[in-house]
């Protein structure tokens, strides 16, 4: 039934009116757009993400893990652990933030993130409140504080990304990143490359899609690695067989099987998109239902990744279920942690990688372990994310 309404009867569903609260904060880009417009788009960043550029990306990955572990490595005590406990939610959220504005547009978005960090989180905050409010919100235009604390903290996103967009515009080149490529970009007529306005839609979907979804993911699956410390050791051995002592790099990937059905599973049990919507543009039969036009369908990879129709011992965490022996016969529509069908997340191999080389790089050199009475309960906004982020004591390994 998923697959009928991502792939087979795709052209039959729209964006649901809850993305209405994410085009406040992403205008016209990837995730908000549809119809001719989203396939142009969609056809001039494909290239972005080809495999060559993500070869490039993944030093640019290692490196920011190393230089975060040689501060935590630089903090130790005499027994050889992180004095005060690390909310390694807001530390993965800060890694991957750096790792998005190097390799989106070469640069360091560090200094600027006392700025950018809680500006995204308001926007955002404020993008889940009208998609929840089923369209009650107050409209844009009316000078609530909420609206105007929203508007605040969208110009202070604005403002860096559409700086980066005007240095770039007086100094092309490319440089290696993806706002070379998008820049670049032309379609096969040669027509007009993309406008500073689409520009600036398109790299802040990047920025806040890229760095939030694999913050979520390498956090729940450093948390479920605490609660399972078999799985850990055996991680932390693949690791040093294929890497030694070095940093692990792109070529390792394909050796670090474990490290891949961890985070498999870690998405599994906890899908950073937890639920996405479609609605009906026409009348369509879907497994035995005829749906009205404007009928509003929601897929929930949480309900689906847990189905004891496709998965053993649903709620436990067992990374060897993705193994090729144990996947096969699977169908390809029981997991969807980047959705599916056409506009299937167009940075998913990106995200793959990176969150695949950052854990490496961190199991690698530190232990972490789970503080006790915590609240661990997922909190189902636009991403899940831990509902009282995640304090771990940190202990070099």
């Amino acid at each position: 039934t998923v697959r009928t309404v991502l792939l087979e009867r795709d052209g039959d569903f729209g964006r649901s009116p809850t993305y209405s609260g994410l085009a406040l904060v992403l205008g016209r880009g990837l995730l908000t757009s549809e119809g001719p417009y989203w396939r142009r788009h969609r056809k001039l960043m494909t290239p972005a993400f080809h495999h060559r550029r993500l070869v490039g990306f993944s030093e640019t990955m290692v490196r920011c893990t190393s230089e975060l572990g040689d501060r935590w490595e630089g903090q130790r005590n005499g027994a050889g652990e992180l004095p005060e406990p690390v909310n390694i939610h807001a530390a993965m959220l800060a890694l991957t933030f750096r790792i998005v504005g190097l390799t989106l547009f070469s640069t360091d978005l560090s200094d600027r993130a006392e700025a950018m960090g809680p500006a995204l989180e308001t926007v955002l905050e404020h993008a889940e409140h009208v998609a929840l409010s089923l369209l009650l919100a107050a409209p844009p235009w009316v000078p609530t504080p909420r609206n105007l604390r929203f508007k605040r903290a969208l110009a202070v996103v604005d403002d860096v990304v559409l700086r980066i967009i005007s240095e770039r515009r007086q100094r092309p080149g490319d440089r290696g990143d993806l706002l070379s490529m998008l820049m670049a970009a032309r379609d096969e007529q040669g027509g007009p490359g993309l406008s500073d306005r689409e520009l600036r839609d398109e790299i802040t979907t990047l920025v806040l899609a890229g760095h939030e979804t694999t913050a979520q993911a390498l956090t729940w699956t450093l948390m479920l690695l605490s609660q399972h410390p078999e799985v850990e050791r055996r991680l932390a051995a693949e690791i040093a067989e294929v890497c030694g002592e070095r940093p692990p790099c792109y070529e390792d990937l394909a050796k670090l099987e474990l490290c891949g059905r961890v985070i498999n599973e870690s998405m599994r049990l906890y899908p950073p998109a937890w639920i996405f919507e479609r609605q009906a543009r026409n009348e369509v039969e879907i497994a035995g239902h005829r749906l009205r036009p404007q009928t509003v369908v929601a897929v929930s990879p949480w309900m689906l990744h847990r189905h004891p129709d496709h998965w053993d011992n649903p709620e436990g965490f067992d990374p060897d279920r993705f193994t090729p022996e144990r996947s096969a016969g699977r169908p390809r529509y029981a997991y969807l942690p980047f959705g599916g069908g056409p506009r299937q997340c167009i940075g998913n191999n990106f995200a793959l990688i990176e969150a695949k080389l950052v854990l490496a790089a961190l199991v690698q050199r530190f232990r972490f372990e789970l503080l006790s009475g915590q609240d661990l309960r997922p909190e189902p906004a636009i991403t899940l994310r831990p509902r009282a982020g995640l304090q771990m004591r940190v202990r070099v390994r």
